[in-house]
Order: structure tokens, then C-alpha cells, then sequence
């Protein structure tokens, strides 16, 4: 097969076509990153000069995305930039540990290289919150000019002096992570449950303000991307973090919202980031326009790479399934390169799969482990 551009290398996939190789993606998103110490050890054991990083402190949570050489090196596919909906993400350090954003939320880390966890949302300490407390709350202006500033250069840019495949990420609209984040993770699964009425509200509200803050980006930029991403962690490691039928009634219909506002300004492809064991809820997210899961944790309770092919490979696309819980920090190089060949045989049959780690690269990965990764599928071209 004739060698293919970046871009049209990822579309092919996403369309379920064969490719010359399986396309690649190294930091197009903070998702496919990886974490500073890692990239630190990457940059020496490549011998290049080691980079700035700035991220650390507060802005991507520990984890950079690499830079032009790197990204080179690998001959990846993939460029992305974030949105933020407003000032409400920004972050006032504290001390060296601990943050606070808009929302009035502290944030805390265990040690200057470790992501930042949510510790405290404005609503965690209410014991029965209502919807009243949901309006009270510093909602942003999701369409003022800040949000898109400089996004319509930068991908006019791209796509007249590249060929990648390029991506817009929405960042911090998942409808339960938001929610969580607000309300506190295990206080508003809670709610779902004995407060419905406030989780409905609380949901309804944030849905209003995504979905604008989504329109907003994308009728800056819908002409110009090919994919979209979001993330909202619904899995943990042995199930989803509720059942089907409540997820269906309390978190679907927004899901679907935002789905829809997103369709409703560019043809480009929805990408939900994800974490665990979610395949029971993949028919629903489906439903609701998204077009490719990633990262695919497939050490996660009924996320069997070929079972997921079989059984979705005709309507999602598979971005990641590198195991980043023992293969990438503990295998040794050609235990890499077994795995992204088996992941190459399951979810990239007939096209359909981009190549990533399971999440980001954290700091255990060894250099020469992210170097088999992607060497082995630029092995695959030949």
C-alpha cells in the first residue's frame, strides 16, 4: 500500500479501513501524554536536549504533552489543542501541594510530580443540597471571546503547513465528572440514588453550559478538525461506576445532549476518553454520537480487545490499548512490541484502531519501552 499522509492515515482508520500502518498518537491529547519524570528519561535516552516544563505546577496535571522532536521521531499522526470554558479552570497555587480553581474547588497532590485530585467542591460539605444551591454557583459565560482566542489560527495554521490529523479538546465537560467534581465523587454517586432531584438539577444546569461552551468552539473551528474529544470517566477497574438502567436515566440524556450540539456544528469524529470497565454502557454511548473510545483499558473486567472488535468494531474506532498497568512500566521491549502487534491483530483488523498507550505515560514507564511502542509500528509500515 502506498504510504499515506498522517491525515488521511487516521481517517482511513476511523473509517474502517486498512492503513499502510496503524496511525499514531503521542500526546494529541492530555490523555495520550505522558507524565514529566517519563519524558525527562525519554529525552536522554534519545539523546536530545532536555525540554522546558512548565506543566508540572499546576497546568496539565503533571503530564505534558511532547515536543516537535519527539513527536517527529515517531512520525506521529496527531496535533490537538485544548478549549477551557473560562476562569473557572484557572488555578491559584496555594503552595507547592495544593490549588484552587473558580469553581472555589482545592485540589491537592501527594508530590510535586503527581497529578492534582480534587479534595473539596463547593457543594461536598452540604449535607441536602438542592437545586437552589446548584443556581448559586459561579456558573461561566460559556461564548465569551477568550474561550476561542487563538483557535482558528492555530488550525488554519496546521492544516496549510501539515498533514496531521488534528483534534479540538473540550476540556472539564464530562456531565458526571463535573458533577463529581462540584459535589465530590462518592457524594454525588450518592445523590443519584437518595437525592435524585438535586443530581438531576445539577446535571441539567451543567449540560446547558457544556453544550453552549461546545457550540461556541466548534462554530470557530468545526470546519477545520477531524476529530472531537471529551472525557468523562464512567468505569472503574471491575464495572462501570453504576449500572446500565441508571446510567441510562440520569446521565444518558445529557451525554446525548452534548452529543448532539457537537453534531450540530461539525462532521468530524467524537472521541470519548474513558477509563475502565465500561464495555456494558458502550451501546448507549454509541447512542449518543460518539464515534471512538478511548483509552480501551483492556485489563479492565469485559474489555477483551477482540470481544470488543466483534462486537463494535462496526461502529466505534479503538484509540490506545498499550496495557499501561503491566506491560508498559513492568515488560521488558519485546513484550511491548508483542503487544502492539496482538492489539494490531484485534482492534486494528480491517482499520479501525490508532495506536496510544492505555492513558497517559506515567513515570515507571522506562524510555525503552515507549521507544518499542512506537518503533514497532513504524516497523509495520515496512
Amino acid at each position: 500500500m502506498p504510504t499515506l499522509t498522517h491525515r488521511d492515515r487516521v481517517l482511513k482508520a476511523l473509517n474502517h479501513e486498512e492503513t499502510d500502518r496503524p496511525p499514531v498518537d503521542f500526546g494529541g491529547s492530555h490523555e495520550t501524554g505522558i507524565q514529566a519524570d517519563a519524558y525527562a528519561a525519554l529525552l536522554l535516552h534519545l539523546g536530545f536536549e532536555p525540554e522546558q516544563v512548565d506543566e508540572r505546577d499546576i497546568g496539565e496535571e503533571a503530564t505534558i504533552i511532547p515536543g516537535e522532536r519527539v513527536q517527529q521521531r515517531f512520525d506521529t499522526d496527531v496535533r490537538g489543542i485544548s478549549a477551557m470554558i473560562g476562569s473557572v479552570d484557572d488555578r491559584t497555587r496555594i503552595d507547592d501541594l495544593t490549588a484552587v480553581d473558580g469553581w472555589g474547588i482545592t485540589w491537592k497532590r501527594s508530590d510535586t510530580a503527581s497529578p492534582y485530585i480534587n479534595v473539596q467542591g463547593p457543594l461536598q460539605h452540604l449535607e441536602s443540597p438542592t437545586a437552589a444551591d446548584v443556581d448559586a454557583l459561579p456558573w461561566p459565560d460559556p461564548k465569551v471571546p477568550e474561550i476561542t482566542a487563538g483557535l482558528r489560527d492555530y488550525f488554519l495554521r496546521m492544516r496549510e503547513e501539515t498533514d496531521y490529523a488534528l483534534i479540538i479538546r473540550l476540556r472539564n465537560v464530562g456531565g458526571l465528572y463535573l458533577a463529581q467534581r462540584l459535589r465530590g465523587f462518592g457524594e454525588y454517586l450518592m445523590d443519584l440514588l437518595i437525592n435524585p432531584s438535586f443530581a438531576e438539577a445539577l446535571q441539567e444546569r451543567g449540560a446547558i453550559m457544556v453544550c453552549e461552551f461546545a457550540r461556541t468552539v466548534l462554530d470557530e473551528v468545526g470546519d477545520l478538525i477531524d476529530g472531537v474529544s471529551w472525557a468523562d470517566d464512567l468505569g472503574m477497574q471491575t464495572q462501570p461506576l453504576m449500572g446500565p438502567d441508571l446510567y441510562r436515566k440520569a446521565i444518558k440524556p445529557y451525554h446525548r445532549q452534548l452529543g448532539d450540539a457537537i453534531r450540530s456544528r461539525t462532521d468530524a469524529r467524537i472521541i470519548l476518553h474513558s477509563c475502565g470497565a465500561i464495555r456494558p454502557l458502550l451501546g448507549d454511548l454509541i447512542d449518543c454520537g460518539v464515534n471512538v473510545i478511548n483509552p480501551v483499558q483492556v485489563n479492565a473486567a469485559g474489555m477483551n480487545p477482540t470481544e470488543l472488535k466483534r462486537d463494535f468494531g462496526a461502529d466505534l474506532s479503538f484509540w490506545g490499548g498499550i496495557d499501561t498497568q503491566h506491560i508498559l512500566p513492568f515488560g521488558t521491549a519485546t513484550d511491548v512490541a508483542r503487544e502492539v502487534r496482538a492489539r494490531k491483530n484485534d482492534l486494528g483488523h480491517n482499520g479501525g484502531w490508532t495506536v496510544a498507550a492505555v492513558h497517559n505515560i506515567r513515570a515507571e514507564v522506562p524510555p525503552e519501552n515507549v521507544i518499542s511502542m512506537y518503533d514497532t509500528v513504524l516497523e509495520m509500515a515496512g
